[in-house]
C-alpha cells in the first residue's frame, strides 16, 4: 500500500525475495530433465550469462544455469548460441557474455570499451585487414581470430612491433569490429575462441540502428527486470551503463509512472521497480552455489547493501593473502546467504574437491546436510566420480 503523498516503503527481507525472484531463484529446482526451453525462459530472465576464461570447476557460462535448473546438458547451450539468428548470442553486456540478441543493438549503442574498440589507431594497412576480414566472413561465417590470420596470411604475435600487448593484427581487428557490432559471434570454439561472422548472419531482424536515448531506457527496463530491485548504481551496473545518465532517466521515468520509486529499510538510496511487481511471500530453502559471476552476485556493492554478504573475488589476490581461497561460490539458502566454498574440479583424479567452507553464522547440520547434496549432484553433472573434501 502506497501512503498518501508519498511512496511504498519496503523491508529489506520483501527487497531480497524480489530481486531473487527476478533472477529465477525463488522456487526450489525440479529434478527433471532441462530442454532448450526452459534454458531460453531462464535467460528471458536474467538475461546474460558472463563469460570467462578460468576454467576451475566449468566454464562461467555454464554455472548459472545449473544453479537455477539442476543438471542440464551443456551443448544445449553450446548449440543454441551457434545458430544464426539464434535468441542469444555474444556482445559485451556487463562483461563479455551470452544476451538476449535483441538487446545487442541496444548494447552497441551505449557500450563505452575503448581500451578493445582501437580502430582510431588504425593504419591504412588495418583498414584493408578490416575489409578483408569481412569479405572472408561473408563467405565463411564462424571462422576464429586464429583461422582468419592464417587464410589472410596475417603474421602471427612477435613478428611486428606494432601495437604492443599480445594481439597480431587480426586479433586487433576483430575485436574492434566486434565492439562496434559490424561482426559478432557464432558461439565459440573448442579452444573457447569466438567463430565470427557477419552481423547480419548472428542477428534477427533488419539490423536498422536505434536511437541512443530510446535504447538507454530499454535496457533501464531490462535490467530492472532482470533484477527486480535496485538503486541507480545496480541498475546501470548490470549493462555497465553510464550512471549520471541512469540516474537522470530514472528520474524522468518515475515521473512518467514506467518505474516505480520506492524505499527499502536499510538502504540509504531510493530504490525503482517496475510497476506491478509482486512480493514473494517466501523463497524456497532450496541450496544453491552461484559462480563468482552470477549476475546474482557480480555487483559486489548492491549484494553488500541488499544481503548484507560482503564477498570478493580473490583469484588476483595472492595465495597467502587470500582470506576464503581461490575460486569461492557464494551459498545461497532460502533469501540468505549462509556461506562460501572454494572448489576445485581435479579431472584427472576425477573428483570435485572440497578446499574450504566457511560459513557466516555456526554451521547446522540441515545447511551441511544440503550441501553435500548439492555437491554430489554438482560433481555428477560434471562427470566426476566423486566430491573429496581437502583435510
Amino acid at each position: 500500500m502506497i501512503p498518501a503523498g508519498g511512496q511504498r516503503t519496503l523491508s529489506l527481507s520483501q527487497a531480497r525475495r524480489v530481486a531473487l525472484a527476478a533472477q529465477s531463484l525463488s522456487r526450489a529446482r525440479r529434478r527433471e530433465p532441462v530442454t532448450t526451453r526452459k534454458i531460453n525462459s531462464t535467460l528471458d530472465s536474467i538475461a546474460q550469462l558472463q563469460i570467462d576464461s578460468i576454467n576451475v570447476v566449468t566454464r562461467a557460462h555454464y554455472m548459472p544455469l545449473f544453479s537455477r535448473l539442476g543438471s542440464y546438458d551443456t551443448a544445449l547451450l553450446d548449440s543454441h548460441v551457434s545458430k544464426k539468428h539464434a535468441r542469444t548470442t555474444e556482445y559485451w553486456a556487463h562483461e563479455a557474455s551470452y544476451v538476449r540478441s535483441d538487446l545487442v543493438p541496444d548494447l552497441i549503442a551505449w557500450q563505452r570499451r575503448r581500451w578493445i574498440d582501437r580502430s582510431e589507431h588504425f593504419t591504412a594497412e588495418h583498414h584493408e585487414l578490416s575489409r578483408k576480414v569481412i569479405d572472408y566472413l561473408r563467405q565463411c561465417p564462424g571462422t576464429t581470430a586464429r583461422e582468419l590470420s592464417s587464410a589472410l596470411n596475417v603474421a602471427p604475435v612477435g613478428e611486428k612491433t606494432h601495437w604492443g600487448w599480445n594481439w597480431n593484427d587480426t586479433k586487433y581487428v576483430t575485436e574492434s569490429l566486434f565492439a562496434q557490432g559490424k561482426i559478432l559471434s557464432l558461439g565459440r570454439s573448442s579452444q573457447f575462441e569466438r567463430r565470427f561472422a557477419l552481423a547480419s548472419d548472428v542477428l534477427p531482424g533488419d539490423g536498422a540502428p536505434v536511437v541512443p536515448e530510446a535504447a538507454l531506457e530499454r535496457l533501464i527496463l531490462r535490467s530492472l527486470r532482470s533484477q527486480g530491485i535496485g538503486t541507480d548504481h545496480c541498475i546501470a551496473e548490470y549493462f555497465r551503463l553510464p550512471l549520471k545518465l541512469v540516474g537522470a532517466q530514472l528520474e524522468h521515468m518515475s515521473q512518467r509512472g514506467q518505474v516505480e520509486s520506492v524505499s527499502v529499510r536499510g538502504i540509504s538510496k531510493q530504490c525503482y521497480l517496475l510497476p506491478g511487481t509482486s512480493i514473494p511471500r517466501k523463497i524456497d530453502d532450496d541450496l544453491r552455489l552461484l559462480s563468482p559471476f552470477d549476475s546474482m552476485v557480480f555487483n559486489r556493492r548492491r549484494l553488500e547493501a541488499f544481503f548484507d554478504f560482503n564477498y570478493r573475488v580473490e583469484i588476483y589476490v595472492p595465495q597467502p593473502q587470500r582470506r576464503y581461497g581461490y575460486y569461492v561460490y557464494p551459498i545461497l539458502l532460502g533469501e540468505k546467504f549462509v556461506g562460501r566454498i572454494d572448489l576445485k574440479a581435479e579431472r584427472q583424479k576425477q573428483v570435485l574437491k572440497v578446499q574450504s567452507v566457511h560459513y557466516e553464522q555456526e554451521s547446522d547440520p540441515e545447511i551441511e546436510r544440503q550441501l553435500a547434496s548439492e555437491l554430489t549432484m554438482m560433481a555428477s553433472w560434471l562427470g566426476l566420480d566423486e566430491v573429496e573434501h581437502k583435510l
